[in-house]
């Protein structure tokens, strides 16, 4: 009995049938990684639940959200005695940022359209939520209620209107005579925008005058300012130049006088000492005439100066 030998034509095709098989159940094994991951299998969540009487529009699955961002999703909803039992799955680290007087709300992504969420509304206590609590539920307003709330707040901005167009009608006047005087008062708008236009343009004018006129007073005063500029330091120099030499006057006049001073103080000594030589000369030359001898050759004469009034006299005659 012989034995079939296998071909080289399949000569490792299993081993690759098996790398092919492999690769498979990576990829396979990796796509359901991705889901739980996505579905947060691989995070730790806490249970939270609302009790709603109706929960049309809420399905499981649904996102719940917390300012905009995805915190968990609804996770089973089953029958009780106050309506419909609507559990969450919150990630536990979100827990702390969800006070005890928050609730959940039925609400959509965009407003009247978009995806519909479970929005949690944070309220303003102190504490967390705890594990497992139970929060309040505001659902969705219908179309209906929508339209009766726009009705409800619509309705006085008619009856106002409805007033109006009765007191119209009451006052008697006619609608073709107010149509007329409103007609007229639309036809004068063209002459009236002409007039405005043209009272524009004046002021631009105006403007445009006076603009040149306070160009024209800036650069006078620039002028002057200039002129002022270079007229006041000469002048200061000047001031400053008498200034200083009055100062030197000053200083040479009180040098002087401080010279004059100590002269008159060296001088007065000799002065003294002049007035004692002459008196005492003056004692002499009279002892000298009382001597017998002299007392002769010393005669008294007369003085040789005349009156008074002998001028007087002569400059009268000589007037004569």
């Amino acid at each position: 009995m012989s034995i079939a030998l296998p071909t080289k034509r399949f000569a490792g095709i299993v081993a690759k049938v098996n790398a092919f098989l492999l690769i498979a159940f990576v990829l396979v094994i990796a796509f359901l990684g991705l889901v739980a991951y996505k579905q947060g299998w691989f995070v730790h969540q806490s249970p939270i639940h609302f009790v709603t009487a109706n929960a049309l529009g809420i399905n499981k699955g649904m996102p719940v959200k917390l300012h905009g961002f995805t915190i968990g999703s609804v996770s089973s909803m089953e029958l009780a005695p106050g309506g419909v039992d609507v559990r969450l799955q919150i990630g536990s680290e979100y827990l702390a940022r969800i006070p005890q007087d928050s609730r959940a709300k039925n609400a959509r992504e965009s407003g009247l359209v978009g995806a519909a969420v479970i929005d949690i509304l944070p309220g303003k206590a102190e504490n967390a939520i705890s594990e497992g609590a139970q929060i309040s539920f505001e659902p969705a307003r219908g179309i209906s209620e929508i339209i009766d709330d726009f009705r409800r707040q619509a309705m006085p901005a008619f009856n106002e209107l409805k007033t109006a167009m009765s007191q119209v009608g009451r006052s008697g006047e006619d609608i073709t005579q107010i149509l007329a005087s409103l007609r007229k008062e639309v036809d004068q708008l063209p002459a009236t925008h002409r007039a405005i236009r043209k009272l524009v343009e004046e002021a631009a004018v105006a403007t445009t005058n006076v603009s040149k006129q306070a160009a024209a007073t800036l650069s006078a005063v620039e002028k002057v300012s200039k002129t002022v500029d270079k007229t006041i330091p000469e002048v200061s120099e000047k001031l400053v130049n008498s200034l200083q030499s009055i100062d030197a006057a000053a200083v040479q006049a009180k040098k002087t006088g401080e010279e004059v001073r100590l002269t008159l103080r060296a001088a007065r000594p000799l002065v003294e000492h002049s007035e004692v030589a002459a008196r005492e000369a003056g004692d002499v030359l009279g002892a000298a005439k009382r001597v017998w001898p002299l007392s002769d050759s010393f005669k008294e004469t007369s003085d040789g100066m005349l009156p008074i009034d002998s001028f007087e006299a002569e400059g009268k005659g000589r007037s004569r």
